[in-house]
């Protein structure tokens, strides 16, 4: 036992005065570290395009009535554009100030949309954020709009809820007798909007039930009181298929009919 002890302290002695007499060069070169590398992740992979819907309205032929909608769309960048013509008439969306404009269509031009149906989905050529580009309808060209280039957004704009539908409250509605709602009566598919938009000059609101007097006044759908020139979109995610007659709470002899179909 002696003996082993005697070389466990010799072999501790040779090592401590190897460590004294290399210490400086151990010091001055250290053994080589392995380095971990570490590879920066790949950039995310540009948003997808996306499509703005703009609406065509209904009487948008009238001259005076409210045309499209929204009248300034801000568009992404690289944003497809469709137009959706829920008028009864046929109407265009073409680039430029008016038919004689030199430039007109240069941008785009969505051709004819007949009543009831949508445009294909068009590319804007050469834009860039912040440009406005005006536009109109080459049938009836006081029907004029614009449009607003912005920065792109993630995923793009996409209407996950597009409006199939719009509603004027015209002019002269609170006079009972008066036409209260264009149209009054319209079909919907479960799960789009529909826009409402006050063009008279009195307080009004589409509210569903038969009048006041209904128990559930209100339950379906209710756009609140909408202002001249207030508009709202109102959603058919919640409601089943079926008839929902409604009414205006401040004038309840305006009515109308909804028709939420599958």
């Amino acid at each position: 036992m002696a003996r082993g002890i005697i070389i466990v302290v010799v072999t501790l002695a040779i090592g401590a005065a190897f460590l004294i007499t290399n210490f400086n060069a151990l010091f001055a070169n250290p053994p080589p570290v392995a380095r971990l590398q570490v590879t920066p992740p790949p950039p995310p992979p540009p948003a997808a395009a996306g499509v703005t819907t703009i609406t065509i309205l209904s009487g948008a032929a009238v001259q005076g009535n409210p045309d499209y909608d929204p009248d300034d769309a801000k568009v992404p960048l690289g944003n497809k554009v469709m137009w959706n013509n829920v008028d009864t008439a046929p109407h265009t969306a073409t680039s430029g100030t008016g038919p004689e404009d030199p430039n007109s269509g240069a941008v785009f031009d969505t051709s004819i949309i007949n009543g009831g149906e949508k445009s294909a989905e068009l590319e804007l050529k050469d834009v860039k954020v912040g440009d406005v580009i005006p536009y109109y309808c080459l049938v009836h060209p006081y029907m004029t709009s614009q449009i607003t280039i912005v920065e792109a957004e993630a995923g793009g704009a996409t209407n996950q809820s597009p409006i199939e539908a719009a509603i004027t409250i015209p002019s002269g509605a609170s006079i009972q007798g008066n036409p209260s709602y264009d149209p009054a009566e319209f079909s919907i598919k479960q799960g789009n909007t529909f826009l409402v938009i006050n063009a008279d000059n009195a307080p009004h609101s589409v509210t569903s039930g038969t009048g006041p007097e209904d128990a559930n006044s209100g339950t379906a759908f209710d756009s609140g009181l909408l202002m001249e020139g207030d508009r709202i979109e109102i959603s058919t995610s919640n409601l089943s298929p079926g008839d929902y007659p409604y009414y205006c709470i401040v004038h309840p002899y305006m009515k109308g009919k909804l028709i939420v179909t599958e």
